[in-house]
């Protein structure tokens, strides 16, 4: 019963067309467009993600990005964050550093 009642939400939730935003850090949003939900059952649907770090697009240190391309996710790996809980990039760096060194370095010269 709990599984048919988990499907009907998923069915709900990511209906092919629908675009679905989520915070996965705290400065980290991931946006996804559902482009098909025919896997839904087997626990996989094919989406476009696009992720953002706000402060850094609100900052100008990252230009606004565009959607990936098409590609099938396992619901449970859809907000999965693999870098820190604080935000900053993928593999744990971050932009600040660089551009701060970049704005000693161009003070310097």
């Amino acid at each position: 019963m709990f599984k048919s009642i988990l499907l009907l939400f998923r069915k709900h939730r990511y209906r092919a067309g629908r675009r679905i935003s989520q915070f996965i850090a705290r400065d980290v949003r991931r946006d996804i467009e559902v482009i098909s939900n025919s896997r839904l059952e087997e626990g996989f649907i094919t989406v476009r993600t696009r992720t953002t770090n706000i402060l850094y697009q609100m900052s100008g240190l990252v230009a606004k990005s565009e959607f990936d391309g098409p590609r099938e996710v396992a619901i449970a790996d859809l907000w999965h964050w693999t870098g820190k809980s604080w935000g900053g990039l993928p593999d744990g760096t971050s932009l600040v550093g660089t551009h701060h060194l970049e704005s000693d370095l161009k003070a310097e010269t």
